[in-house]
């Protein structure tokens, strides 16, 4: 089941609103205690910004060609899309961006199928099919990716490997962290990052750009929620732990294509990720920008050679 643990709910917070008034009125300098609320208030504003989900949703995936999958973390449901091929052969999983769907890949899902891959994509928690989260972090897409990995049929499965885009990208990059495990893991062929999101660090920062005097509180707060809604961390998440390589570190071949003008998240990622001691292969495409990027022919074909070179 999906519960506030970093945030609070409309009803505590109508509760604080209420007790402040009575407190206001029947107790002596009780209003003092308004100034109190309102700090609260906007501290709990702020965590929900911090932890929001999209607020905008993209169609949800409709091929024909490829199953719903469904599983179910703790209550709440998880759905991917796959097609097999009919022999034994690698996986490519595909994990979209914020406010995207898997339903953005299918162009770039046909390549892989054409080419005799098994092919599946996930939908994160508030995109495409997939219910809202109370509290959205990647570590919970994260949970809910390894929990649907469950589902795949492991004997036609030779290697599996990986193509995220944007946050996406963080998300698969989160994924080599030595504390989550699975059999996708010891079978782990390439990583594909398309303008990927490397460091949520910069995101805050992003966010906070009205309220900038205010960051410090925000990263403290920011980790203060993370551990709260990740027990399984042991509450030892630190500021750093948010940006690679502390987030996760690849130790695998990795084919890296970078929108040139890059307008959603510019070129940090990008140069940050390059200074990583890493197995890389980078473009930086002309052509290709960061999203409405369905189908870009100069992406595509570098595509195509990484697979007969890389992944065949």
């Amino acid at each position: 089941m999906d519960r506030r643990k970093a945030t609070w709910d409309g009803y505590a917070i109508l509760i604080l609103a209420l007790t402040t008034l009575l407190i206001s009125v029947l107790v002596p300098y009780g209003y003092f205690s308004v100034f109190f609320s309102v700090l609260i208030i906007i501290y709990q504003v702020l965590l929900r910004i911090i932890f929001t989900g999209p607020s905008k949703r993209s169609a949800p995936f409709s091929d024909k060609e490829w199953n719903l999958v469904r599983s179910n973390n703790d209550g709440i449901d998880i759905y991917g899309f796959i097609n097999y091929q009919d022999e034994p052969s690698d996986m490519v999983v595909f994990i979209h961006g914020w406010q995207s769907s898997s339903e953005k890949y299918t162009e770039r899902m046909q390549i892989f199928r054409d080419r005799g891959f098994h092919t599946m994509a996930v939908d994160m928690r508030g995109h495409g099919m997939a219910p809202n989260a109370l509290e959205w972090t990647a570590g919970k897409v994260i949970q809910d990716i390894k929990i649907i990995l469950e589902e795949v049929d492991q004997e036609l499965v030779k290697k599996i490997h990986f193509y995220g885009h944007s946050l996406g990208g963080f998300i698969c990059i989160g994924m080599h962290h030595h504390r989550h495990s699975g059999w996708w893991k010891d079978n782990y062929g390439t990583l594909i990052l398309e303008s990927p999101m490397v460091a949520y660090s910069k995101i805050l920062e992003q966010m906070s750009n009205r309220i900038s005097f205010m960051l410090p509180l925000l990263k403290l707060w920011a980790v203060r929620g993370f551990n709260k809604i990740h027990p399984e961390l042991g509450g030892e998440l630190q500021w750093k732990d948010i940006d690679i390589p502390h987030w996760g570190s690849p130790k695998v071949p990795i084919l890296l294509l970078q929108a040139e003008n890059d307008t959603k998240l510019g070129r940090f990622h990008y140069d940050l990720l390059l200074k990583q001691e890493l197995d890389i292969e980078a473009y930086l495409v002309q052509s290709l920008p960061h999203s409405r990027n369905r189908v870009n022919q100069e992406r595509d074909e570098i595509i195509v050679k990484w697979i007969e070179s890389r992944m065949i």
